[in-house]
């Protein structure tokens, strides 16, 4: 246990509520994975103007979009997208 946790934001917890359980579950081990390892490489990055930078975790066809609070050791995650 390394001390880093997730923070979920709501819309992003309620989309996880509705997808089927196997993509449920694949979503909770890439989050316990991210918490593991919160500085691997990620598949992506959002990069907004004066904004943080946004990392992304592709977990099947789902993508986790996340940033990292490496003072208070969180995963914030901020949403997740099923890409069309």
């Amino acid at each position: 246990m390394n001390g880093w946790q997730f923070v979920v934001h709501q819309h992003a917890l309620e989309t996880i509520d509705h997808l089927r359980l196997s993509d449920r579950r694949q979503i909770r081990a890439a989050l316990l994975r991210l918490i593991e390892d919160p500085w691997q490489i990620p598949d992506a990055e959002i990069r907004p103007p004066n904004d943080r930078i946004y990392l992304v975790k592709n977990v099947r066809s789902l993508r986790v979009i996340y940033w990292l609070d490496a003072f208070a050791r969180e995963v914030y995650i901020v949403r997740v997208d099923c890409p069309k």
